[in-house]
C-alpha cells in the first residue's frame, strides 16, 4: 500500500494512533480504495480527523468519499476509540496532488508537474514541466522550452501535479 504518513498531534497516544490507522486502512480497502494520508489535530474541544483517499483508476468521487466517511464513522463509534468528540473529513488528494514517490511520477507520466529540489541542479531548484520517464531513482521532466532534466527523486523537497485548464 502506498500509505505514506500519519500525523497525529496531541490527544492520541501511540497505540491509539496505530489503531486508528489500521481501522482507516481496513475501511478504505473495503471500499476498494487506498489510504493516501491520515492526519489529526485538535480543533476547539474536538479532534479533527482528516482521511485522504485515492484510487489508481481515476479520480475519487463524492460517492466514494461519502461511503468511506459513513463506514469509518460507524466503525469508530462502535469501537469508541477516540470518543464522541471528533469531526471526520474524507477527501481526495486533489488535482494538484503531491507526488510522494517515483511510482506516483510513473503513474502521472505526461502530466504537468512542479518539483522543488533541496539543492540546486544546474543553478536552479524550481522545475516545472511534463513528467517523462522514470529510471532507477530519477524522474525526467520536460520543460516547455523543450529541455529535459533528469532529477534525483531523493533530492526532491516538494513535488506536485499542476492543474491544467
Amino acid at each position: 500500500m502506498l500509505f505514506q504518513s500519519i500525523k497525529i498531534m496531541g490527544l492520541l497516544d501511540e497505540p491509539k494512533v496505530n489503531q486508528l490507522r489500521e481501522i482507516a486502512e481496513a475501511v478504505v480497502k473495503d471500499n476498494f480504495l487506498e489510504l493516501f494520508d491520515l492526519k489529526s489535530r485538535p480543533q476547539g474541544h474536538k479532534l479533527l480527523v482528516t482521511v485522504v483517499i485515492d484510487k489508481k483508476s481515476g479520480p475519487v468521487t463524492l460517492e466514494e468519499c461519502t461511503a468511506v466517511s459513513r463506514d469509518l464513522e460507524k466503525r469508530l463509534d462502535e469501537l469508541d476509540l477516540i470518543g464522541p468528540s471528533y469531526m471526520l473529513e474524507v477527501s481526495s488528494p486533489g488535482l494538484d496532488r503531491p507526488l510522494r514517490n517515483l511510482e506516483d511520477c510513473r503513474r502521472f507520466s505526461g502530466r504537468m508537474a512542479h518539483l522543488i529540489m533541496a539543492e540546486p541542479m544546474e543553478g536552479q531548484t524550481d522545475f516545472r514541466g511534463r513528467l517523462g520517464e522514470v529510471k532507477e531513482d530519477q524522474v525526467e521532466i520536460l520543460t516547455e522550452g523543450g529541455r529535459a532534466y533528469w532529477l534525483l527523486f531523493p533530492r526532491v523537497k516538494k513535488a506536485n501535479l499542476v492543474v491544467e485548464i
